[in-house]
């Protein structure tokens, strides 16, 4: 029996007073408060992929370093680790909060002002919280002032004058970076007018680090995803340090496993039901490791949340992997590569990601759009948003994977986007969804593969050269992708064997059938090795029936398709 009244999920949740109040679930993660005071920097900046806690992580630290939240001490925080540890800077500050999300970017005006109202809104909050510590004008005037620089170098020069007689300012920005991301990608020159030495937003944290100077501003931290914004800042706010990469803080933000099963144990997954259940999510939604020295690879906790959400909801699994709101976030794939112009390499490393080789590179530290933007920069840009993880190391370098299912398939859904504009799919031809769908419940390939044969029609001869096996099944693999019915597998390793593709139910879906497919392909002036390749791949397919692993999945159907050039010179069922 399952208890769907268990525990309540805080997805969405970020404010951790209305967290702990409400009896939401909270994975503990208040040591690292204490870690981050031990640190020798004071002014840190910490980035995580979206959707991964962070906003949650701001409002924890509000409430534990706040002045005036001294009284709800006990209630917020007396039975998690830091409520047993608490360190002397407890309740001692002035907290000085900024959230630069939601910054309309259409244009320079709204951006402006966007930042503008974003600076003004936390100043407000900040200037009526503690109305107490500052003089009954102070208010007012500082809210009065032109422009943002100007603005809350108003408000740190009414704290300086108050001296020994006001607590000191700890400034928390969360999403520091959420709306020059936006720029980079379509308005590059403004990004760097903005971030430039005469920028307003460069000027901001100017102003920041002068009060530090002056002793005004005792502790910084942000938060945001890439460090492309902190870099270019970097004269403006050159004290910072960035502890991203730090093994010690690599589990600081998402879920562990040994979490993940505490939280289905928790909306009543029983223990019989909790291994198959695990083996799912961790194709789904875990592999984030942010050092290669990092004790564990991390589950998004948006991501896995949501999962729980649904199915405490619907009583069974979601038909989504991704909730909009994340796959809104993460979906941005074309914007990136588009970012520093239509450069070669963004194309090979989309197909090397699609087609699974192995990723190499150096990790960009930090980003110049001064000089030509490599494709070190891009694999980086990649990492730091999540949509590639660390693998190992490689000599001098880093091996890096897309970090879980949900991830690939957003890849391979923009890989289809960009198949369906070059294509031009008129109204008349097959869709996608209806030709994956008659396969899956009829075994009938045929739409499928006519919907293949168009594609590899329409492409330009600029695409055929070096066109081999692995290009015809990365074209395949974005239609399953894009549908999404089906676990797949590519050249997954079997008893020493690696068939092409295999393609396994995935839950609530359940259609009748599953498959195993093998492609073969030669160009159209190599057609006289078809004969060949029909003969060794319905040998091969022989074999793989013959594994366990296929031997296990109810209702098998293998199938060999051999292409030359454009056209499906065979597809045959083989038994």
């Amino acid at each position: 029996m399952y208890l769907w009244f268990m525990i309540k999920l805080p997805y969405g949740i970020s404010n951790f007073e209305a967290l702990v109040n409400e009896g939401h679930l909270f994975i503990d993660r208040t040591s690292y408060l204490e870690k981050i005071e031990q640190l020798s920097e004071r002014y840190i900046f910490f980035l995580r992929p979206r959707r991964f806690g962070k906003s949650l992580w701001v409002s924890v630290m509000q409430y534990y370093y706040g002045v005036e939240h001294r009284d709800k001490f006990e209630a917020l925080f007396g039975k998690y680790y830091i409520g047993q540890h608490t360190t002397s800077q407890a309740n001692s500050y002035l907290v000085l909060k900024f959230d630069f999300s939601g910054i309309d970017t259409t244009s320079k005006e709204t951006t402006y002002e966007g930042f503008f109202s974003r600076v003004k809104k936390g100043i407000q909050q900040f200037t009526e919280i503690y109305a107490s510590y500052l003089s009954h004008k102070a208010g007012p005037d500082i809210l009065s002032q032109p422009a943002p620089e100007i603005m809350i170098d108003s408000l740190f020069t009414y704290v300086y004058a108050k001296g020994a007689n006001i607590p000191k300012i700890y400034i928390i920005i969360d999403e520091y970076d959420h709306f020059t991301n936006e720029l980079i990608s379509f308005r590059l020159s403004e990004f760097k007018e903005i971030t430039g030495a005469e920028g307003y937003v460069r000027s901001f944290y100017e102003r920041i680090k002068t009060a530090t100077q002056e002793g005004v501003v005792d502790r910084f931290f942000a938060t945001g995803v890439s460090p492309v914004t902190l870099d270019s800042l970097t004269s403006g706010f050159n004290i910072g340090s960035n502890i991203t990469r730090s093994p010690a803080f690599n589990e600081m933000m998402g879920f562990t496993e040994d979490e993940v099963m505490e939280i289905l144990q928790g909306i009543g997954i029983l223990d019989a039901d909790l291994n198959g259940m695990m083996a799912e999510i961790q194709k789904w939604y875990n592999g984030y490791l942010f050092h290669h020295r990092g004790k564990k690879r991390m589950y998004n906790s948006d991501m896995v949340l949501y999962f729980a959400k649904e199915y405490q909801q619907q009583q069974g699994y979601p038909e989504s992997l991704l909730d909009t709101n994340i796959s809104s976030d993460y979906g941005k794939i074309g914007k990136l590569f588009r970012l520093g112009g239509q450069d070669s390499f963004k194309s090979k490393i989309l197909s090397d990601l699609l087609s699974g080789k192995d990723i190499y590179t150096q990790l960009t530290e930090q980003f110049s759009f001064e000089r030509k933007f490599t494709e070190y920069d891009f694999l980086s840009l990649l990492f730091y948003m999540g949509l590639l993880t660390i693998k190992g190391t490689y000599r001098s370098g880093i091996h890096l994977q897309i970090p879980n299912d949900v991830i690939r398939q957003l890849y391979f859904q923009y890989f289809a986007e960009l198949l369906e504009r070059r294509v031009e799919f008129s109204s008349e031809m097959v869709k996608v969804e209806t030709a994956v769908e008659a396969m899956a419940w009829e075994n009938d390939p045929q739409p499928l593969v006519g919907l293949v044969e168009t594609t590899l029609g329409k492409l330009s001869n600029r695409d055929w050269p070096g066109f081999d096996e692995k290009h015809l099944k990365t074209i395949l693999v974005a239609y399953f992708y894009s549908v999404g019915i089906y676990h797949i597998k590519s050249e997954p390793e079997m008893e020493q064997k690696y068939p092409d593709l295999i393609l396994r139910r995935r839950p609530p879906y359940d259609p009748p059938y599953q498959f195993l497919i093998e492609l073969t392909f030669a160009k159209k002036q190599d057609a006289d090795q078809a004969k060949k390749k029909i003969d060794e791949g319905r040998k091969q397919l022989k074999t793989y029936l013959q594994a366990e692993e296929v031997q296990r999945l109810e209702n098998i159907r293998a199938w060999l398709w051999v292409f030359v050039g454009t056209e499906a010179v065979l597809v045959e069922e083989v038994r």
